[in-house]
């Protein structure tokens, strides 16, 4: 029989993998203004909403599996401050949270095809006109950080992720600052541009969390909001093994 861990884990890389796909499909529609596509992105939907409500089941029950293998494992006494990274209750429960997290990531993408489809923001402007065109390319990069890292299990990106966040946010703010201040640009089509660049920032967030649930599978640390007891956000790193 085998264990629904085999399962769980093919649904996730199937999940990411789908969530990634419409990642890239945004930044080819918004670059080419391909209203269709955009359209298409939409209607795909429904798979990622699909899989989470499947992994949201395998997970339950893989957390019920996972509690009864621990005893037979010898592990239920075992320090909970030891690392104990093939834990099977461990990733269950991690598989939880990155299933919300790329559920929430294709969430933003839909949010931003939506948009985009009204026709109210002017052509050429995802692809000629910076911010705009390098928030495409944070968000890419930081959507395919995670989803590659989740699909080999490490956290061999967070630092990486980190960095690429602030200067997304970073663009972000420079964005909303440039098309505010805008003479040739109307309400209609700002208030659209500022829900697209809200959803970018959010997309961005969604990564991140991925990318800190990692860290937590793999070595059992909680990593999350740890800059702000020491130093201000913008300037927080994490020093991360990379080895392996």
């Amino acid at each position: 029989m085998i264990s629904k861990f085999y399962y769980l884990r093919k649904n996730l890389h199937s999940m990411a993998e789908l969530v990634l796909e419409q990642v890239i499909m945004l930044g080819e529609a918004l670059e080419n203004d391909d209203y269709d596509l955009a359209n298409r992105i939409v209607e795909r939907d429904d798979r990622i909403d699909d899989l989470e409500k499947e992994n949201d089941n395998l997970s339950q029950n893989a957390i019920l599996e996972a509690i009864t293998n621990r005893n037979i494992l010898g592990m239920g006494n075992v320090d909970n401050d030891i690392v104990l990274k093939k834990d099977p209750l461990r990733f269950a429960l991690s598989a939880i949270r990155i299933t919300r997290n790329m559920e929430r990531m294709g969430d933003q993408v839909v949010n931003c095809a939506e948009v985009f489809r009204y026709k109210t923001i002017r052509k050429t402007l995802f692809k000629k006109e910076e911010p705009m065109t390098l928030i495409l390319a944070r968000v890419t990069t930081l959507a395919g950080m995670a989803i590659e890292s989740l699909v080999e299990e490490k956290e061999r990106f967070m630092g990486s992720v980190n960095t690429i966040e602030e200067e997304l946010n970073g663009l972000c703010d420079q964005a909303f600052k440039k098309y505010r201040d805008a003479q040739d640009m109307d309400k209609v089509e700002f208030a659209d541009l500022y829900r697209i660049i809200l959803a970018m920032e959010r997309l961005g967030d969604y990564a991140v969390n991925i990318a800190e649930e990692l860290v937590r599978l793999n070595t059992g640390k909680d990593i999350r909001h740890l800059g702000n007891e020491i130093q201000s956000p913008t300037s927080v790193s994490y020093a991360v093994d990379r080895s392996g």
